[in-house]
């Protein structure tokens, strides 16, 4: 499909940009990292010095010079940059939400199919290691739970940005483990300025589960844990690298290899390499974005049961 090696742009030079895909991106064997964008010229000029790749200084011209782009931006932003990038005839990669709102997701989505080009949402959870060990363990699941705490995360947000920002990583985490067989029921509970404090919803799945998800924004503890009740069996994880089964009594432990990374353990590589290898082998992206939109579809519900003021 490509006579030379893939060239990838990068737009959006911001936390997650720094800490996991700049990193990895940037040393591949099998794919040329062709240039940074910022609208901040010190921002994407200090990126280029240290990677010592070429910073551009407009979407278009990193666009033009990219075969696929990996839109790490702001959320407000994802609708623009997604969008100019299919329509200039590049497979895309977007951090987790596709969009701010679900309308612009779902054109987002229409886009793609129109333009015929790849679209994959960053859930990096469906490619952690030890989510993955935990999944292929259910067997006759009764019961699933999934808690993502923050130690001291009320800000200065909105509740609904929050559910947006990160509780959605614990709906498509819950929707990939065991699909819902119906509505979600559950509660959210804000402070006077609308912040989340805290969100607990349950559903029954398609393979008679109980899921349980919930999120404290003021817990004390900056805590991911992940429960599966199987037949013979119940599987924990914590904090996506720490696995304890246990079996007949008896409790076996597993941990990540130390030389594993955190971009591995947290499932970031899995999830940058499914997509570039979709587009190798121009295949469908594990999570293309009808997947992607799911867990976006699931949280625009539980806001509008709520009757919160978004």
């Amino acid at each position: 499909m490509f006579m030379s090696k893939l060239k990838i742009g990068i737009v959006g030079l911001g936390g997650i940009a720094n800490k996991v895909y700049l990193p990895f991106l940037s040393r591949g064997e099998d794919w040329n990292l062709a240039g940074v964008f910022s609208p901040t010229e010190a921002k994407r000029n200090r990126i280029s010095e240290y990677y010592r790749v070429k910073a551009f200084g407009s979407l278009s011209d990193l666009i033009e010079a990219s075969d696929v782009v990996f839109v790490n931006s702001s959320t407000a932003s994802h609708f623009e940059v997604v969008s100019e990038a299919l329509k200039r005839g590049r497979d895309v990669y977007v951090d987790k939400p596709l969009a701010e709102t679900l309308e612009k997701a779902e054109e987002l989505v229409e886009l793609s199919i129109k333009a015929n080009r790849k679209l994959m949402v960053g859930f990096n959870r469906r490619f952690a290691p030890m989510y993955i060990k935990a999944r292929n363990s259910m067997k006759n699941t009764a019961l699933i739970r999934i808690e993502k705490h923050r130690a001291n995360g009320i800000g200065n947000v909105k509740f609904s940005d929050t559910l947006l920002d990160d509780y959605i990583h614990v709906i498509d985490t819950a929707i990939w483990l065991s699909a819902p067989e119906g509505k979600f029921k559950g509660t959210i509970k804000v402070n006077n300025e609308n912040e989340l404090i805290f969100t607990e919803h349950s559903y029954k799945s398609k393979d008679d589960a109980s899921v349980f998800m919930c999120m404290h924004r003021k817990s004390g503890s900056n805590l991911e844990r992940l429960e599966i009740i199987n037949e013979d069996s119940i599987v924990r994880v914590e904090n996506i690298d720490t696995m304890e089964i246990e079996k007949n009594g008896v409790i076996q432990k597993g941990i990540m290899p130390a030389w594993d990374t955190v971009i591995k353990r947290k499932g970031f590589e899995g999830a940058i390499m499914s997509f570039i290898n979709s587009v190798l082998g121009d295949t469908k992206p594990e999570v293309d974005g009808e997947e992607g939109l799911k867990a976006q579809r699931y949280l625009y519900e539980i806001i509008r049961n709520n009757n919160i003021d978004r």
